[in-house]
């Protein structure tokens, strides 16, 4: 399909050329806002061929919504904060495409961005966008003079261009002087080179399908991603109990592609399935099979790529074999790291495997011509 050749055509470049920047965004529940599956992919794109390391991508302070942070960063916060998350339906708020925000109207906040010294690679970073509201123009957001080489504010975002890669930085938020108002905070981006990928990990404990359809800044914000490739793995929690409707996920999916598809025009779409699990530790959750002959279904509706965790586990009940293992946690639902960095391989496997089919293909296509 053309989708998946746009993103072939332009990895093809990046791999023989060292040019062109890919985007790509992961979106899911708690396997992904843990970091570790979604983290392995990254690391194993960015060093596909020597250095192809753009950035971390999508950062949050998760701490002020007191959940788990990913692994690889971390953001220290001061100032009062309120948190809303795309799977709290009681409260009323605006969202972006993480999925969650943090709101203050504090006199003066900070947040610092602090890198894992253990990560697999080097994310000191010099260009940071902070993507915001303030309806009242009354916030602004500030670094050190002395790392600044460049600064944009738009009513959507605040850029910072540096004139140094630096592996911490220190976000100054001041409010004019007798106002009102508030500052919410969706998200941080940072990137640190022209070229290579960009991995943006998106990440909501406990998100369904409408959990994003009910974010109102989604399209505009996943846009100025500029995504060449959008993974979407939203089903573990759709399809938890004995009241899943297969019709719905579908129709609630079609609703977020369209989204994706406005956004994002040319992106190539790829669909993992659920991982086998289990409901309440007890039993055999078998709506992992309605998901993935849903998500088989919709990758051919939709022209996207589907891969088939389920199958790749082992089908119904092999959670069980995982778990024996040390690859699965008890509750059965969720992996350890060591079983997140082995489903991350075998992503990274499959989607090579495909790249490399693709280019084989249109090898023989142009000898043929």
């Amino acid at each position: 399909d053309k989708y998946s050749a746009n993103f072939y055509n332009k990895l093809e470049k990046l791999v023989n050329t060292g040019e062109g920047k890919i985007s790509v965004v992961q979106i899911g529940g708690s396997h992904i806002q843990a970091g570790t599956f979604s983290g392995q992919i990254r690391s194993r794109l960015q060093q596909m061929n020597g250095e192809m390391n753009a950035g971390w991508g999508f950062m949050f302070p998760y701490r002020i919504a007191r959940t788990n942070s990913p692994f690889g960063y971390y953001i220290r916060y001061s100032g009062n904060w309120q948190s809303c998350r795309n799977v709290e339906t009681r409260k009323n708020c605006t969202l972006g495409v993480g999925g969650i925000s943090a709101t203050t109207n504090s006199p003066n906040a900070e947040l610092t961005i602090l890198l894992e010294a253990e990560n697999d690679l080097d994310y000191s970073f010099n260009k940071v966008r902070v993507f915001y509201e303030n309806a009242g123009s009354n916030y602004t957001v500030s670094v050190d003079s002395s790392v600044l080489q460049n600064f944009v504010r738009t009513d959507e975002y605040f850029e910072f261009e540096l004139n140094m890669h630096v592996d911490s930085l220190n976000l100054i938020i001041t409010k004019t002087e007798n106002t009102d108002g508030s500052f919410t905070l969706f998200g941080i981006t940072t990137e640190s080179a022209p070229n290579g990928f960009v991995y943006n990990s998106i990440g909501v404990n406990g998100a369904q399908v409408p959990s994003f359809l009910n974010c109102a800044l989604f399209e505009k914000q996943l846009e100025m991603l500029k995504p060449d490739l959008v993974i979407l793995g939203l089903g573990i929690n759709d399809a938890y109990g004995k009241r899943f409707s297969q019709s719905q996920y579908e129709l609630n999916y079609s609703m977020l592609i369209s989204s994706i598809r406005k956004a994002a025009p040319e992106t190539a779409i790829i669909f993992t399935t659920n991982n086998d699990s289990y409901l309440y530790r007890r039993y055999v959750n078998k709506n992992g099979e309605k998901v993935e002959q849903s998500m088989l279904k919709m990758g051919k509706e939709y022209d996207a790529g589907v891969w088939d965790m389920y199958e790749v586990m082992g089908g119904l009940n092999s959670v069980v074999l995982w778990e024996k293992n040390g690859l699965a946690q008890r509750d059965k639902i969720h992996f350890t790291r060591e079983g997140y960095l082995i489903l991350g391989d075998l992503f990274f496997n499959a989607l090579m495997k495909n790249f490399e089919k693709y280019i084989q293909e249109k090898k023989l296509e142009t000898r043929n011509k």
